[in-house]
């Protein structure tokens, strides 16, 4: 059983590594053996993540499906705070109201003292008030040491009857206005990472709408055709969640629950964020869609006519975008998932030889190629990350299968792609090429080829080019190691007297020799090259006079393409 069909079978970390050790009794090279488990690992843990997202999705959805149901306040806030511990595993949840100008500890869940509910805080004090004064979330590891925070004695003194250390408070905000806090607290040291913070904010967006929705149900009850269509809403965007749906399809329902005319923009085409919430004061209302910080598009709401954008419609968008976003987030993690197992089948391919060609050609399909297609191979040279978003800046196609191994960048594509045409520019990569291959087998050895080009054309220092083998000219011979031994053996026949100099005086003979060639035979320009005094030049060069004869310097051509093959042999050899 290979990789693939490990993780098809939701192996565990111990199936991994005995695979992992099977490989290597097999004769797999350990260092290979190595970096495909810690391909596998990465994918399994992609693959928990997101279980654990979908996890998360249906919780939150539960719980909106909850809040929407409960009518008394005190009920609600109630299960708020218990669904919010239960959710981040911590110590206690609690949740302030802004009242007035303070704020009120209205419930908890897991308190030890009776008294915290019924504590009033001041507003721009403690954590609490650098999230109602900031809008955004904060955390401190450790609240009672951190000294950024404002201290006040009300707060303070809840936090030692509690005995709080880490915490982490988001604001309940509709329409731009904080309506409170909601706290997560442990009685240790704790640090939050973004996943916490994400599926804290959720739940506080649904709590902050349910809660407004409660004080409205009160106040306004004319407003129960609203809160209904709402509560359809969030039972639609529920479903269409389940079944996979994207942004896309989520605005087109949403449309037709409101008049106003309704978009999606992509981060990069979110109008000013000024607009946000401010219904009456412009053309339109802009919703962020965000998740941990990080704005993943919009929701634009436009009105019909001259008029401000409909109650109804901005309370649509407010309780659809973190539904939004937690779709976006689970399907980046889904993305991220097949990417990897496309990389794992483009990396099973490329390393070994399946004796069933029918088994191959599926191989290839798994890792999105056409069996039936010629295809171009591409070997980076460099660190993958930069070099793998040149290659997305290339506009190549969806049918090109990208992965990192042993450390290079792989490129295979269809050999109809004019890829020699857009490599050029100011940021491209040193890079081999070969191809057109057909086959499993042709890919194989295609790799192979681009593989020893881009390291040759490094050793070169031929920076940001694309080469084939043929290319290289008489620098070809770097590509075999048969090659490299007969500059070796060359080097010792032409300047052997100098390595025997050196070895014995310990000076850079050798390399005086290669840059006075370089600098087409300049002493001053080799002496700076060198950081030596111009005398010191000399000095070599008469020790070289003395060791390969006066008439050396007609044979400096020969001796010039010599060193230079020498020195990214030796380059080659050392990797």
């Amino acid at each position: 059983m290979g990789w693939v069909e490990l993780l098809a079978a939701g192996a565990q970390l111990v199936e991994l590594e005995e695979h992992r050790q099977s490989l290597v009794a097999a004769g797999t090279p350990v260092s290979q053996a190595d970096a495909e488990a810690r391909a596998a690992v990465e994918v399994t843990a992609l693959l928990q993540q997101r279980q654990q997202r979908l996890v998360e999705l249906a919780a939150l959805n539960d719980i909106a499906s909850q809040l929407a149901s409960v009518s008394d306040p005190a009920d609600l806030l109630a299960e708020v705070v218990d669904q919010a511990r239960r959710l981040l595993g911590v110590d206690l949840t609690y949740l302030a109201l802004l009242v007035d100008d303070d704020l009120s500890i209205e419930v908890a869940s897991g308190a030890r003292s009776p008294h915290l509910v019924g504590t009033r805080l001041r507003r721009w004090a403690g954590l609490v008030g650098s999230v109602v004064s900031s809008g955004q979330a904060r955390w401190s590891p450790d609240y009672r040491a951190d000294t950024s925070l404002v201290h006040e004695a009300s707060a303070d003194r809840a936090a030692e009857a509690e005995s709080i250390r880490g915490l982490l408070g988001v604001p309940l905000a509709v329409r731009g206005r904080v309506l409170g806090v909601l706290l997560a607290a442990k009685r240790e040291e704790r640090r939050f990472g973004r996943e916490e913070i994400s599926l804290l904010e959720g739940l506080a967006a649904h709590a902050a709408v349910a809660i407004d929705n409660a004080r409205a149900g009160r106040e306004l009850r004319d407003a129960k055709e609203v809160l209904e269509a709402t509560i359809r809403l969030d039972a639609e965007l529920t479903r269409t969640v389940q079944a996979g749906g994207d942004p896309a399809t989520l605005v087109r329902r949403m449309q037709t629950m409101t008049d106003a005319r309704l978009r999606w923009v992509d981060p990069d085409q979110v109008p000013d964020p000024t607009l946000v919430g401010q219904a009456g004061s412009g053309p339109a209302v802009v919703q962020p869609v965000v998740a941990a910080g990080e704005l993943l598009g919009a929701l634009v709401l436009e009105p019909v006519g001259n008029g401000p954008v409909p109650a109804d419609a901005r309370l649509l968008v407010e309780r659809a975008a973190p539904v939004i976003a937690l779709t976006l987030v689970g399907a980046r993690a889904t993305a991220r998932v097949a990417e990897l197992g496309r990389d794992i089948a483009l990396i099973d391919l490329l390393s070994r030889a399946e004796p069933d060609p029918a088994a191959d050609r599926r191989r290839m399909r798994g890792a999105g190629l056409d069996p039936r297609a010629s295809h171009l191979v591409v070997v980076v040279e460099g660190e993958p990350g930069p070099a793998r978003r040149f290659v997305s800046g290339l506009g190549l196609g969806d049918r090109v299968a990208v992965a990192v191994h042993r450390g290079q960048l792989v490129l295979v594509l269809p050999a109809d792609i004019p890829l020699t045409e857009r490599w050029p520019g100011p940021e491209a990569p040193t890079a081999g090429l070969a191809g057109p291959a057909d086959g499993a087998d042709g890919l194989r050895d295609a790799y192979g080829q681009a593989s020893r080009t881009a390291r040759a054309l490094t050793a070169l220092g031929r920076s940001g080019v694309l080469g084939r083998a043929e290319e290289l000219g008489i620098f070809a011979v770097l590509l075999s190691r048969t090659g490299r031994r007969e500059v070796q053996d060359q080097v010792v026949r032409e300047l052997g007297p100098v390595l025997a100099e050196e070895r014995l005086r310990g000076l850079p003979l050798l390399q005086t020799l290669e840059t006075y060639l370089d600098l087409g035979r300049r002493p001053t320009a080799t002496a700076a090259a060198l950081s030596v005094h111009v005398n010191t030049v000399y000095q070599r060069l008469t020790t070289l006079d003395r060791l390969l004869g006066t008439n050396w310097r007609q044979r400096a051509l020969d001796l010039q393409v010599l060193l230079r093959l020498h020195r990214a042999a030796r380059d080659l050899e050392s990797e």
